[in-house]
């Protein structure tokens, strides 16, 4: 019943468009309505045989026609008004194609966008950061003190032991430098320069200034 069924599928499209079709062609057609390769080849070499549609080989290439004989033959103005028929539903065959392809992109936007709780709760968010900004704000401009004593402490503590380890650095270099730098002659910013040292000068760092930013107590 299944091969019957699809003899008669197959038959109905060669004959129904009337025009040559290749093998892979009608298994593609066949697959719209469920039928395998193997029941479309069976099918089509059924018909052959029976004489319900004609194959006909040029080269390599097999065709599968359906009979001519008995066919309306199209008088010239009959087939130039079915040409032009064809074209205006080509035309309009594109035309909602690309109707298609916009309405899928519209669908496709609407579908990231965000849902109504997605949004209420971005909008919760939002407006618990801005009164969270707002406070901060009124604090900096009444001259709130926003850093706690920890971390004060902390930060002062930090800038103390780098200030040590400044100190110490800058002395073992000056005890280094006084010995290499006996018998050279030339400017010793010139030498700095030749040989790439940089000073806290030319690195723009000043430590008096780094040590008036601690207690007086803390300063060293």
């Amino acid at each position: 019943m299944a091969a019957q069924s699809a003899e008669g599928q197959i038959e109905r499209i060669v004959r129904e468009q009337n025009k040559p079709f290749g093998l892979q062609q009608l298994v593609d057609l066949g697959a719209t309505t469920g039928l395998k390769k193997a029941q479309v080849s069976k099918a089509v070499d059924s018909l052959v045989a029976e004489g319900k549609i004609l194959a006909k080989e040029f080269g390599k290439t097999k065709l599968f026609i359906p009979p001519q004989a008995g066919l309306k033959v199209l008088s010239k103005e009959e087939f130039e008004s079915r040409k032009t028929a064809v074209r205006q539903l080509q035309q309009e065959c594109q035309k909602e194609a690309l109707e298609c392809k916009q309405l899928e992109s519209e669908l496709a936007q609407l579908r990231s966008a965000l849902s109504e709780e997605e949004i209420a709760r971005q909008t919760r968010d939002i407006t618990k950061k801005l009164a969270e900004d707002e406070t901060k704000l009124k604090a900096f401009k009444a001259g709130s003190v926003l850093v706690t004593p920890e971390e004060r402490a902390a930060v002062e503590k930090s800038l103390t032991t780098n200030l040590g380890w400044w100190r110490k650095r800058r002395a073992m270099f000056k005890n280094i430098w006084s010995t290499i730098s006996e018998g050279l002659d030339g400017k010793q910013k010139d030498l700095f320069e030749e040989i790439g040292i940089e000073t806290d000068e030319a690195a723009g760092a000043d430590m008096a200034e780094a040590e008036r930013l601690l207690p007086k107590k803390r300063r060293l």
